[in-house]
This record gives C-alpha cells, structure tokens and sequence, in this order.
C-alpha cells in the first residue's frame, strides 16, 4: 500500500510540475506576443525589449537581424538602450560584421545622452584611431569626463596612464598618482601592476 501511494504522490507530483512548466510557458509567449504587438504599434520600449529577446534567444528564436531591425526602430525614436546595444554590436563585432563608423556614430548619440560607457569607448576610439581620426587629446577628454563624471575605473586608469606618459596632454605625476589609486580603490587590478611596473610609490611623499 506504501508503494501504491508512493507511485501516486510521485505521479502527483510529476503532473503538477507539468502543470507549472506549461503554465509559464504559456506566459512567457503571451509577455512575448504583448512585445511584438506593442512594437509593431510603434512603442519604442517594446521595440528595444524584442530586440534584447531576439539576441539574446530570450523567448525568441535567436536572429541577430531581427534584433537590429528591432533596435534601429527603437532608436529612430532615440532609445537610449537600443542606441547603445547597436554602438556595441557594431564596435566589437561579435555577431555583426564590425562597422567602427557605424559604432562611433551611435556612440556619440549614446554620449550625448550623457552615458558613461559610450563616452569611455569614445575616448577609445579617439586614443587609437578606429572609425575616427586619432586624437589624443579628445581621447583624454573623454577618458577625464567618464572618469571623473562616471566614477568609471578603466577611465581612471586610462587618465592616470595618459598623465605620466603625457598623452594627450601635458605630463603631471601628481594627477597620475591620483587617477591610478582611483582606479584601484574602484577595484580595477591593472591599476597596481602599473603603480608596481612604474614603482610610482616612489613619487609618493
């Protein structure tokens, strides 16, 4: 009798796990109907959300064209998010065929919207000549304005970087003192290689 039950609870069981996958399942292509029916209507939020799920086979069969077609809509009504995820995809290339012309234009829509990551590449961009013409000095405009307005560690690191090589600007030890211990105490551990490789504690007082 024991066993009979045991087999019951288990076919219980097994039903109502059944039970609960179908029903989110059901949901999650419902939320992604309501997607698709709100992009179509012209909803930028939406038109951004399909394309995260269409890249990222989340609800959605995988298509990186959809998710650009989705993002370039999004963005034809400035999407700060869809913006970005179309500099990315275009800048690193990962899924799409790289266009560094194509990621500086979005980039610099996305800098204007004051986002920090995108003024940071831009300093990138800048610093080695991809999809622009080298400038060093716009570069280290950029990297100072990421750090010191986004509290970003790779850009602290940049500028610190840029201050003892004089790149871009003019040579100051003391700002690079300041700008490599920034971007070590915000956790970026190329900082103290660097402090290490240059023994920069020796222009410490």
């Amino acid at each position: 009798m024991n066993n009979v039950s045991l087999k019951n609870n288990k076919g219980n069981m097994t039903k109502r796990v059944l039970m609960l996958l179908s029903a989110v399942l059901l949901s999650a292509a419902l939320s992604a109907q309501t997607y698709i029916r709100d992009a179509e209507y012209g909803d930028a939020n939406a038109q951004y959300r399909l394309g995260k799920m269409y890249e990222r086979a989340d609800r959605m069969p995988k298509d990186i064209n959809k998710a650009i077609y989705w993002y370039n809509k999004a963005a034809e009504q400035n999407h700060p998010g869809a913006i970005m995820a179309l500099a990315e995809l275009y800048y690193y290339g990962v899924e799409v065929k790289q266009n560094v012309h194509l990621a500086f234009k979005y980039f610099n829509l996305a800098a204007q919207d004051n986002n920090m990551e995108a003024i940071y590449c831009l300093g990138q961009m800048y610093e080695q000549g991809v999809g622009t013409a080298k400038d060093l000095v716009k570069a280290m405009e950029y990297y100072k304005k990421a750090a010191d307005e986004g509290n970003l560690a790779k850009a602290q690191f940049k500028v610190g970087k840029m201050y003892y090589f004089g790149e871009g600007v003019k040579q100051d030890i003391k700002q690079t003192l300041k700008y490599i211990h920034a971007a070590f105490d915000n956790g970026y551990p190329t900082a103290i290689e660097f402090w290490n490789e240059n023994q920069l504690w020796k222009y410490e007082q």
